[in-house]
Parts: C-alpha cells; structure tokens; sequence
C-alpha cells in the first residue's frame, strides 16, 4: 500500500484545522496542481516583517562556508579556551553581514525592515557566541567544536510512518533549520528559525522535526524554537517532551490519512473537524460550514496511546534509506550478501574472509547496527552459529521477524528460510527474563602451556574483581592464580566457587606450598569468605541457577537443520562489574572450548559478536576485566574458526589492537576529522591511506564503504546501501520486553 505524502507544514495547518488541509488537498486535486499550496494562517503581529527569507539564504550560506570564514584570522584569534563572549559575537555579526548576507537584496527593503533585520542578525551571532564560549571555555578543541557545531548536514527529514489503525504509512517530509549537537545540555539539538512572534504551533512543528529526526537517526534530539525578532526568546523541548507527544503526532498522521480522502458529496470517509478559533483568518472560511457543515463537526483517528506509540521507532526507513530491489542473482555461493551499490551491484563478503573478523563504525544513528545484524543473519544462513554479546537491547530482537509488507518477494523468501534455520536462544545471566546461565561451576582448562596460564590469570583477575577484594589486590590475583594451576593439574574436572574458597583456606591441601609468600592468612581468608558471599551472598544470580555456561551446548544445533544463533542479554544485570565479569568470563569459555576443539580449515564455526565494544575493549591504558580475554579472542581465533564481530561508533574509542585484526572493515558516517585520520591509519600498512575515507564525514545513513579479502576491484572505494533486515529492528527492548518475548515464543 503505497503512503500518502505530507509536508510538515501540512502536518502543522491539520494541527491548527484539519478543515485547511482538506480544501487545500482538494483545491489541489482540482486544479491538478502537482503539490497542495498550504494555506498560510496570519496571527497579530505577523504584518511586521525582517525578511525572512533573506535571512535564512544567509544562514544557508554561513553553514556552508563556515570552515572557511572561521580560518580568518579575526576569528581564529578569538577561538581560545577563554574566549570573549563580546568580542566573539561582535566579530561573528560583522563576518556573517559582509560574507554572507545579500546586501543588494537588504537594500530594497524599507527601512524598518532593515532595522529588524540588523537586530535578528545580533540575535543570531550572539546565540552562536553563547555556545562557542560555552563549549570553548570547557578545553574542547576548537576544530571539534566547528566540527559538532556546524557539520551535522542532515536537514532533510524524509520518513514513512505506519501509523493508520492497520499500520497504513504516511509519508512525512521537511527541511530543518539548523541541527547541532549542544554541549549546554549534552545532546543533539533541532533549532527552527522564526522572525515572527511566537506561536504554541511553532513548538509543535519543531517536535515533528525532532521526532522525525530521531526515527530516521536515532538522535534523541531535544528541539528549540529560536525567535530572532521582534526579540530574541527561545522556548525550549526536552527529548522526554518530545517523546511525550508522538501518540498525538501519530494520531494525527493517521487522521490526515483519511481526511484528504473524504468524499463531501457521498459524505463517505472521515469527515475532518474545524476550529472555530481559525475561522475568521483562514480563506476557506466561506465554503468551510457551506460544504462541510457547523465546524465542530467531525471526527479524529484515536488509536494512538502513549504506551501503544512506545518504543519510538516503529518498523519504519524513509525511501532515502530503502535499498532498491536485490540485485540480479550474480552473488557468489556461500558470500556474505550486505547490500548493494547504486549501480547495483552487489556488497558481498566472501565467507572464507569472515574469520579474520570484522569491524562496522559508524556514528550513532548511520545503521551500523543494522549492517552488523545483516552480518549476522547472513552467517546464519551460511550455516555459522553465532554468539552475539547484546548490552542494551537490539540484538534480541533476533527473535521476531521483520514486516513483510517492507520486503520485497525475493526478501520474503529468504527471511522465510532464516525463520526456518535460526534457532534463536536468549540468555540471560543472573535473571530469568530469558534462558538463564550461570557460572559456577567454572570450566577450566586442565593442559599447561602459556595460552592456558592466561586462561587462569584472566580467570583469576575476575574473580578478584567480582569478589570486590580490598587491600593487595594484585597480590591476591596472583595467589589465586597459582592456586588455580595448582587444582588444575591432573584429570579434567569443574570447579565450584565452594572448592576454590576451600582451597583458599587452606592451599596446602590442594598443592599449593608456602602460600604465605603470595598472600598473609588473614588476607587469604578475608578473600575465602568474599569468594563464597559470591556463591551464597547478594552477588550469587551470577553463580546459581540455570544452566552452566558451556560453549560446547552454545554451539550445537538443538536439533537437524537448525543453526544456533545465541544472544547474551546484559541489560538486566545490576551494574558494570556483573556485565565485565560476565563478559570475560565468556570470553575465556569462547577460547577454551576453541582451544579444546582444535582449528577449522578456514571455514568459520562461530560468529563471536559484540555490540558497543567501547566498554569491553577501550582504547588506551584502561584495562577492564573483559579486555584481555576479549582481544586473545581477535589475536588468535582466526586459526580456530571463531570470527569476531565487532561494532563502535567511535574509532577512536576501541583498542587499536582490534582493528589491526579485522581484515573486513566497514566505515559508515564519521563525526569529525579526528575520526578521519583515525581509520586513515588503519589503512597505513596496506599502502596511502584510500580518498574516500574523507567523505564518509556526514554520509547518509545506511551507507557504507568497505575493504575486504577478496573484493573485487569495482566496488573497492564506492559507497554501498544496507539490505533489508529479516528480522526486527527497532528501540532497544527492556529486561520485561524480553521475557514477554520469550514467553510467546515458547506458547
């Protein structure tokens, strides 16, 4: 069912009456008119003008030339930590009139428009001083604050809602004033230009933009209405107002659906209502109580609940971000098929490439996880169980299928055999919201050799660190350490956190000697009892209950035909030790079971997924439990057949050590310069850095470009677009979502 189209004026004259965008809908049909003029309603005050128009043509000209104008020495001069709020706002005025504004154009205005004008541009150059000396005299660069001020270039907002009582679409577009991330309240900020007095439709209008731009880049946007004239007010909308009101914007989408199709002489349809409030400035008000009858007449769709709206982002792309139909059938057996490029051709990883592992970065809201998600389906359909590390809430949602109305026929097939072959399990450690796993007993390996001493250093650090030990921590890592070797030894069997505390209290039972050089008794003991607060204590839904992690169990089709596709959920454990221990722990099952099970031959066996991997493996010195096990994972699972998947927005927040062991890497937006240079270096030892990494500074959402083995030589450097997902994408699901998830799955 194809949508029916909208400006977000139209949206904003139904707001006001939906009567307004009914005659101009019909006035336009009528007089075969290739878009509906919007009927413009005239509010006290609006007669005195400052050029508005002109206005935003010099704005326009600012954003774009605004790298050059602040490389000008007036300007740069005043970009320091402690700037001057006066002397920024008087040098930013005069730069902006004499660069940017047509003074040609100003001149055949009258005079009291040119003061009003003059005053807007005041108005306007000190908003923007206000911010610079904000985020300035914070010690952020200069070059990222232009960077997050000025380049954010996604104006346009072009997105489909499905909102009518059986999810009927409509289409919504519009152009934004300004978009910029605002380090005042630290957060994404729509502002709209007015040079009118204010009006409460100007914030609804700006709350549409804020929405729509959420749902086309998940920005959580707060908004702002800035009037410039006849004086300078900004009232303001927080993300959480904004939110508040999409049951009212969607019921409002759905409404207009049906009134622009009322058939007035049939009296068919849903008949739109007045507002006598309008009445005596709206144009149509001679024909409006004649054709239509009294105005308060009429009906509205009012299906739309705040908790029926929730989450946000329904099942929805704009067009800009639907890929055209799948390429013609020239795909290699086997391949990784990710998407396509505008000539159509297809985006395809070989499969033999996967276990060198993978990187997706993108900015928040660019889709890298939906193309990460695309990955991982697509390993499934390959036939490679996957293990995909889910700490918010996205990835579950593995466990619906995607709308097939979004798909097209070949689409629908090939989500119809995913359905089919995935057996999607969530896990849920500590909680019982999914299938419930536990640590305890610990699976340890039992042979010597130094990737076996890791194991048990890294094993030993966790426990350390879930246990919250005080006093000579790494004295105590140390000793478990060699406690653990020394249970170790001899036939394979699994320890409980019951038999190391034991050991812990008296190691020379369990082979240990002079246990003292390590750590004094009292120390040992203190430990002991920490260690078994774990098992019976607050702490224990890590240790009990559910089933015990084993990979082997994780990596076996439950039965003939079905390849596993795991999810570990975090989001319901209790703070961010639990989620590091988890993790590490996982980590160090992932290699011992690979250890264990020998190498694949280059056919990968398992995809090891992690979603927002700036916790678990951050850049620089920070050494959090889960890093070490995780990186041993990048550095040597290739030989195993364990492919990792790794997915940042931010190149610079993730150990570099990560993606110097991802032969595929996958570049969507980038947020700053900084970012540039930093994948350039990834590139560094395969030769010059490749020229389109520059681009991908503010690239559309769900386009990336890509380096993989084996690529062929025509799509090396060209932009591709993202497939269709086959399973659900949309806000991240709570701990209660999932269990009811689960639940329905299992009727």
């Amino acid at each position: 069912m194809p949508p029916v189209r909208f400006s977000v004026s139209q949206v904003c004259a139904a707001a006001a009456c939906a009567r307004i965008l009914y005659f101009d809908a019909v006035h336009a049909r009528t007089n075969l008119l290739p878009r509906p003029t919007v009927t413009r309603i005239w509010r006290p005050g609006d007669d005195v003008t400052a050029a508005g128009s002109l206005f935003h043509a010099a704005v326009d000209a600012f954003h774009r030339e605004h790298r050059r104008l602040f490389a000008t020495p007036q300007l740069t001069a005043l970009l320091t930590p402690m700037p001057s709020r006066d002397a920024l706002a008087a040098t930013l005025l005069q730069t902006f009139y004499w660069e940017c504004v047509d003074r040609d154009a100003l001149a055949t205005k009258d005079a009291e428009q040119q003061r009003a004008f003059m005053g807007v541009l005041r108005n306007y150059t000190g908003e923007l001083a206000d911010v610079l000396t904000y985020a300035l005299g914070r010690g952020r660069e200069s070059s990222i604050v232009l960077d997050e001020l000025f380049a954010d270039t996604r104006r346009r907002v072009d997105v489909t809602f499905p909102v009518g009582p059986a999810g009927e679409p409509v289409h919504v577009t519009g152009v934004l004033d300004y978009v910029f991330h605002d380090w005042r309240t630290g957060r994404d900020r729509i502002l709209d230009y007015k040079l009118l007095p204010p009006a409460a439709a100007d914030k609804f209008q700006v709350g549409i933009y804020a929405l729509m731009h959420h749902v086309q880049h998940r920005t959580e946007p707060s908004a702002g209405v800035l009037y410039l004239h006849p004086r300078r007010e900004l009232h303001e909308l927080s993300w959480e107002e904004v939110r508040g009101g999409r049951a009212t914007v969607f019921n409002l989408l759905a409404s207009m659906r049906e009134w622009v199709g009322y058939d007035e002489v049939a009296k068919t349809g849903l008949k739109p209502p007045g507002s006598p409030d309008v009445c005596s400035r709206c144009k149509w008000r001679h024909e409006c109580v004649r054709r239509l009858g009294p105005v308060d007449e009429g009906e509205r769709l009012t299906h739309w609940t705040d908790a029926a709206a929730d989450p946000i982002r329904p099942e929805v792309r704009s067009p800009s971000d639907e890929p055209d139909p799948p390429p013609s059938p020239e795909r290699t057996q086997g391949g990784l098929w990710l998407g396509h490029t505008d000539a159509g051709t297809p985006a395809e990883v070989p499969l033999t490439a996967l276990p060198t592992h993978v990187a997706v970065v993108g900015a928040a809201g660019s889709g890298k996880t939906w193309l990460a998600k695309a990955v991982a389906e697509e390993a499934v359909l390959a036939g490679v169980a996957v293990l995909a590390i889910d700490p918010q809430g996205d990835l579950v949602q593995f466990l619906r299928p995607a709308d097939p109305t979004k798909l097209s026929p070949a689409e629908r097939e090939r989500a119809a055999r995913f359905t089919q072959t995935a057996a999607v399990r969530v896990l849920t450690p500590g909680t019982d919201h999914g299938e419930r796993i536990s640590l305890n007993p610990l699976k340890l390996p039992t042979a010597g050799g130094a990737d076996v001493d890791d194991l048990l250093a890294t094993t030993a650090g966790h426990l350390v660190t879930l246990a919250k030990a005080t006093g000579e921590v790494e004295s105590q890592k140390t000793f478990v350490f060699q406690l653990l070797r020394a249970l170790t030894r001899g036939p394979a069997r699994d320890l409980s956190l019951g038999d190391i505390a034991t050991a812990l209290r008296d190691p020379t039972a369990a082979g240990l000697d002079d246990p003292d050089r390590f750590v004094r008794k009292a120390e040992r003991e203190r430990l002991a009892r920490q260690l078994n607060n774990l098992e019976h204590g607050p702490a224990a839904r890590l240790f009990v209950g559910g089933r015990q992690l084993d990979l082997g169990w994780l990596a076996t089709p439950p039965t003939l035909g079905h390849v596993p596709l795991n999810v570990v959920y975090l989001n319901a454990l209790a703070d961010d030790a639990e989620k590091q221990g988890f993790v590490a722990a996982l980590a160090v099952e992932v290699y011992r079971w690979m250890v264990a099970s020998g190498g694949s031959a280059g056919r990968p066996r398992l995809l090891f997924y992690l979603d927002e991997a700036r916790d678990y493996l951050p850049a620089g010195t920070s050494q959090p439990p889960a890093k070490k096990p995780l990186l041993r994972l990048f550095a040597q699972g290739r030989k195993y057949g364990v492919a990792c998947l790794v997915c940042t927005q931010s190149p610079r927040s993730v150990d570099y050590n990560v993606f110097g062991n991802c032969s595929t890497k996958l570049i969507g937006r980038l947020e700053s310069a900084q970012d540039v240079d930093r994948v350039r270096e990834w590139f560094a030892p395969q030769g010059p850095p490749p020229a389109w990494v520059a681009g991908r500074v503010g690239a559309e959402r769900g386009t990336f470009v890509g380096r993989w083995p084996g690529q062929p030589g025509g799509i090396d450097g060209v932009s591709f677009r993202s497939r269709n997902l086959l399973t659900a994408h949309e806000g991240a699901w709570s701990p209660e979502r999932v269990a009811e998830e689960v639940a329905a799955r299992k009727v």
